[in-house]
């Protein structure tokens, strides 16, 4: 995926993707307005689409706000069965990890855990280079590369950006090759226990990458949820205002030259909660569409 693709898809803040859409919204808006194709005049119907329209909008971005709550919410809510063996089981994968990796304790910020595992993937890769003694070179360089990456994403402190540099097929590609290895009789004893501790924390990746991906989604969600809230009120008055300076008689409070800019901005400011709503489901449906696969499975989608 290109940089500035993923940027505009992912990695970019929301709110930023959201304000860059109101603008193009406003220059093309304004744009139509010069060149004719759009008029605003005094006796249009402008006024009745911000005073009906709009505000019709308004409100059915709130049903969706409403519905996002619930999604939100139903994964919060759970029987203390369920909830004690969600935690049982993140607790069981955690002492795998730590268990592979040598470790007592392992990090509770999802960035620094998949760091420790890049450590370990990469201290193991090590060993097994000693092992095989250079005999499988194009395998152990990719096995620390993607090692590398996941170093790197320690400190990102955003689970989003966490998720994001786990997009892709490498991990899948990398468990499939270390798969084959470790089941194969030419190597030694010691070699085929550094690829089973390898082939485990490749694992770990691939249940945390799921794991972290639910995580984001739902804080992602929650943050959408809050903005709708808050930019609701805003195009509410916009929207007043612009009924009430923008009258269907012969004459308007605004002089004629400047309503296209007036309404032109008014138009992106009204759009505003309707761009951040597409900004948050494009990411999301894009981190979809990336993290299917949890194994050795690989989706053609998700290798472009």
């Amino acid at each position: 995926m290109h940089k500035l693709t993923k940027w505009v898809l992912v990695d970019g803040h929301r709110l930023v993707v959201s304000v860059l859409v109101a603008v193009l919204t406003f220059l093309v808006t304004f744009w139509l307005t010069s060149i004719g194709l759009v008029t605003f005049r005094p006796a249009g119907t402008v006024a009745t689409m911000f005073g009906s329209g709009v505000i019709s909008g308004v409100f059915s971005l709130i049903t969706i706000t409403l519905t996002v709550n619930q999604l939100v919410l139903s994964r919060v809510f759970g029987t203390v069965d369920g909830l004690t063996d969600r935690l049982d089981g993140t607790l069981d994968f955690r002492h795998t990890v730590e268990e592979v990796a040598g470790r007592t304790e392992s990090p509770n910020d999802p960035a620094e855990f998949l760091s420790l595992i890049g450590e370990t993937i990469d201290d193991r890769a090590g060993r097994l280079d000693d092992e095989l003694d250079g005999s499988d070179d194009e395998y152990l360089a990719d096995l620390r590369s993607y090692a590398d990456r996941l170093t790197d994403v320690g400190g990102t402190g955003d689970t989003m950006r966490v998720v994001s540099m786990l997009l892709g097929p490498a991990y899948a590609q990398l468990l499939t090759a270390t798969d084959a290895r470790a089941r194969n009789d030419e190597y030694s004893e010691d070699a085929t226990e550094e690829l089973d501790a390898v082939r485990d924390l490749l694992k770990a990746v691939a249940v945390a990458r799921q794991f972290f991906k639910t995580i984001a989604i739902q804080q992602d969600l929650a943050e959408l949820s809050r903005r709708l809230v808050y930019l609701g009120i805003p195009v509410l008055l916009v929207s007043f205002y612009v009924t009430t300076t923008y009258t269907t008689l012969p004459s308007s409070m605004v002089a004629e030259p400047l309503l296209p800019l007036v309404v032109s901005a008014a138009v992106a400011v009204v759009l505003l909660p309707l761009a951040v709503l597409l900004s948050h489901m494009v990411r999301l449906a894009t981190i979809a569409r990336y993290t299917v696969s949890v194994g050795p499975f690989v989706p053609p989608e998700e290798r472009n």
